[in-house]
């Protein structure tokens, strides 16, 4: 599982270690891209915006890196436009950080039944 660093990432630690799923993390679209070239890894939790890059920016180059790869995308308050635009670039999900809990509960548990 590979968590970039975001706002809520207390939070989304809180909810993989209850899953007890193992978690990289990293500060930017750069570290994920480099982790995801050198670890096996099935699920991304990334914020929209990251300081080097867009979350559809980084969909593309996480799955040219770890093809499979499930990326969730945590976003605040979202737009439709927002939502229809990271789905469109392969996100898995989109998750509303007001509700970021339940949102990964319900979009991890598959992943990690699969697994």
């Amino acid at each position: 599982m590979l968590c970039v660093q975001q706002r809520d990432s207390e939070e989304i630690r809180r909810v993989l270690a209850a899953f007890q799923a193992p978690v990289r993390e990293c500060v930017d679209g750069r570290g994920a891209i480099a982790a995801a070239r050198s670890f096996p890894l099935f699920c991304a939790i990334v914020p929209l915006q990251m300081p080097d890059m867009g979350a559809s920016a980084l969909i593309g180059s996480l799955h040219a890196a770890a093809p499979g790869l499930a990326v969730l995308v945590v976003v605040d308050s979202p737009a439709v436009s927002e939502a229809v635009a990271v789905m469109r670039s392969g996100a898995h999900a989109v998750i509303d950080s007001r509700i970021l809990s339940t949102g990964l509960m319900v979009h991890l548990a598959p992943l990690l039944r699969g697994r």
